[in-house]
């Protein structure tokens, strides 16, 4: 018999998660989670017989810690907030799997009440999403670095000199060395988190 979330069904405690191995091969399937409960779902599966594997796709990202000595922590940061990917090898009671699951499933992604399967290349594709924002972010970084011999523009975090367009003859660690044009092409040193580069300039 075939079961669906949210189906009412006799729920009996000798009842089994998981059937019958799968005929041709595993396959993964989207659950919904109930709200902050992705790593806690994601857990839990890895532990379950007949679970090849759960996944969520997260990025390495940074949160400001204002009360410790470091400035700033590393977490996982959840791409898709609210879905857990499931690889199973046997066929699933998503009844059982609802109630085991303890209020951390809300529901499980499919078509017409029956849930559906993530076709491979599908699910290759997902897999590669996180390195996949990982080379945009470095680009994004690589596009905004200020090199010698670049234009830029002073930042607001700059005070008087805000919105000057600079020239870069040197950086440093994080230090930059620029002429201002202003004053006479006088010299200076600024911290390079106070310019963003001019892209173009003709």
């Amino acid at each position: 018999m075939t079961y669906t979330i949210g189906q009412e069904v006799a729920f009996g405690k000798m009842r089994r998660l998981m059937g019958d191995p799968l005929q041709d091969s595993a396959q993964w399937f989207v659950l919904k989670t109930a709200p902050l409960k992705e790593f806690e779902l994601r857990e839990w599966l890895k532990r379950e017989e007949g679970v090849l594997d759960a996944w969520l796709p997260t990025e390495k990202a940074w949160r400001s810690m204002p009360r410790s000595r470091r400035r700033k922590a590393a977490y996982e940061k959840k791409i898709a907030p609210g879905y857990v990917f499931v690889c199973v090898d046997r066929s699933v009671a998503w009844d059982v799997l609802r109630e085991r699951a303890n209020g951390k499933v809300a529901g499980v992604v499919g078509r017409d009440g029956r849930p559906l399967p993530v076709p491979d290349e599908e699910m290759r594709r997902m897999r590669r999403l996180p390195s996949t924002i990982k080379k945009i972010y470095a680009d994004q970084q690589e596009a905004k670095r200020i090199r010698p011999g670049d234009k830029a523009r002073m930042l607001d975090d700059a005070g008087v000199m805000a919105d000057w367009v600079v020239d870069v003859s040197a950086v440093n660690g994080g230090i930059a060395r620029i002429f201002l044009p202003l004053l006479g092409g006088r010299e200076a040193t600024v911290s390079v988190d106070t310019l963003e580069r001019i892209h173009n300039v003709a």
